[in-house]
């Protein structure tokens, strides 16, 4: 079976300017996509991306994050990456039950020197590179961290 190239033209949601996009699958599939999908040219799709990137540097910002450096489709992808990191800590450490304060209080700690780490990192390559980073690895630094203060 081979697959052949169809050119439809469809509309930007945001800007309603028309466009040619490419599609390869059956003819009545990309029909129904033609007429389905929320289309968006370049220039919307570039908007939005440094409206969202812009928001997410200034959140990290606020947590006392500095910018990164690096291209600007890296810088994009690793302010993604890194809200969802600190996400997955601060998830992780609302979870946390303590027997007692000074437990409590000594997570706190080592949890502010893992920030501290992190808040070292300002290159967008280190961010990418570490997107696999789960909750386990996390509490796994973070007991590490915790054993150096006890």
């Amino acid at each position: 079976m081979s697959e052949q190239n169809f050119d439809y033209e469809v509309r930007c949601k945001s800007c309603f300017n028309k466009f040619i996009v490419q599609m390869y699958d059956s003819h009545e599939k990309c029909l129904w996509l033609v007429g389905n999908k929320d289309w968006y040219c370049d220039s919307c799709k570039k908007e939005y991306l440094d409206k969202k990137t812009a928001m997410l540097s200034k959140n990290n910002a606020s947590l006392g994050f500095p910018s990164l450096t690096g291209t600007e489709k890296r810088i994009a992808w690793a302010e993604k990456i890194r809200a969802e990191l600190i996400n997955k800590v601060n998830y992780l450490n609302s979870t946390l039950n303590h027997e007692d304060e000074d437990a409590k209080a000594l997570s706190d700690n080592a949890f502010l020197l893992f920030f501290q780490e992190w808040q070292k990192e300002t290159t967008a390559k280190w961010w990418i590179d570490n997107r696999a980073t789960n909750v386990r690895d996390i509490s796994i630094r973070i007991k590490e961290i915790t054993d150096t203060l006890l």
